[in-house]
């Protein structure tokens, strides 16, 4: 699985000292060359110190620059193969052309992400849910329908979850939480700060925290008991959490699968119990 790491070096400049940002603007602008390049001679190309090019690498997760370039490398041997052109869309566009950017972006999101998750977080959090005694999903905007769609499949496997549009109830329900439970927070920015309160009472309370959020040092991040990281590409006519929010279900949709295939038959007769009386009761409706 590739590395993620271009989509990590962009991310970084929102929260890098000046000096390392320097540097992260010359790897996303030059990523072959700087492959080829010692730390000084990155340094000296981008306006940097040596030990800014180190303490970069390392701000990255990296043991060090020579670390980093094996990984980056790695990463622009196959990027070729699944990197979509980047496009933005214009008043003047087409229909067509808006389509096209649309649907591209989405996917790029959706690929982008996959490299950013931790397979050892992503067990991590897949055993927590299998454990769970309940399952409470905290949301807010675009983040809340992710969570309503969430319990409508995890209840569908008879997992006992719950997400509630009222804030105020978001935090009852964190409340009466136990160490048998796990909670779900869905922050894109991950710093939401109603998402953040529910964390705090839920952790007080026992329960494991999964974060659903982007790649950075956010608090809830930090605060989380297991990370999954989603990428997005968003602009100004992209605010609706379009991009991250098809990526945030794509991560749903991996951890419910996992959850109702750790017991596959048992999940198969929920899933056509709860079918059989969702038709049944849509023939009587009729």
């Amino acid at each position: 699985m590739l590395e993620g790491i271009l989509y990590k070096v962009r991310e970084s400049l929102n929260y890098v000292k000046p000096s390392e940002g320097a540097v992260a603007k010359y790897i996303l602008n030059h990523p072959e060359q700087a492959v080829t390049m010692t730390v000084n001679q990155l340094a000296h190309a981008s306006y940097a110190s040596p030990s800014a090019v180190m303490r970069y690498s390392q701000t990255l997760g990296y043991k060090g620059f020579k670390d980093f370039k094996l990984k980056l490398s790695g990463d622009l041997a196959v990027i070729d193969l699944h990197d979509l052109e980047q496009e933005t869309l214009s008043p003047e566009d087409s229909i067509d052309k808006m389509m096209s950017v649309i649907t591209n972006t989405n996917i790029q999101s959706l690929y982008s992400s996959l490299q950013l998750l931790q397979k050892d977080q992503f067990k991590t959090a897949n055993q927590y849910l299998i454990n769970a005694r309940k399952i409470d999903f905290y949301g807010i905007g675009a983040s809340l329908l992710i969570a309503f769609d969430a319990v409508q499949k995890f209840m569908r496997i008879n997992k006992a979850c719950t997400a509630y549009s009222d804030f105020h109830m978001q935090k009852v329900s964190a409340v009466n939480l136990d160490d048998r439970d796990v909670a779900i927070a869905i922050s894109y920015s991950g710093e939401t700060q109603e998402v953040l309160d529910c964390v705090q009472i839920a952790q007080s309370k026992g329960a494991k925290v999964i974060a659903v959020t982007k790649y950075a040092n956010s608090h809830l991040s930090d605060m989380a008991d297991a990370v999954l990281y989603v990428a997005a590409q968003e602009d100004e006519f992209r605010s609706a959490a379009m991009s991250s929010r098809i990526a945030s279900l794509n991560v749903i949709d991996m951890l419910y699968t996992a959850c109702a295939y750790e017991d596959y038959d048992k999940s198969l007769a929920h899933l056509n119990e709860t079918y059989d009386i969702i038709q049944k009761s849509q023939k009587e409706e009729t």
